[in-house]
């Protein structure tokens, strides 16, 4: 998990959240935190935006949010969760 580069490793956790949404709720945090420091050493390695390799790299940091965003979206509604 600490190398996140690909579209296909951020669309396959899309997937199995998706599918085992319940069964993700007791590594939805470090899941969440996994995803999050991915996130930041791509935006943080990053020079020029300009790039064909920069424009691949966005979409990947944009799918990294999504998975992020889906992972919480699906423990939002267990109530065992929220305090």
């Amino acid at each position: 998990m600490d190398d996140i580069d690909s579209e296909e490793l951020v669309n396959s956790l899309r997937k199995i959240v998706e599918i085992f949404g319940n069964e993700v709720a007791p590594y939805a945090k470090s899941l969440c935190m996994k995803l999050s420091d991915a996130y930041l050493r791509l935006v943080n390695t990053k020079g020029d935006w300009h790039t064909d390799e920069a424009t691949e790299e966005g979409l990947t940091s944009d799918g990294l949010m999504k998975a992020i965003r889906r992972v919480l979206e699906s423990i939002y509604y267990i109530s065992d969760q929220h305090p």
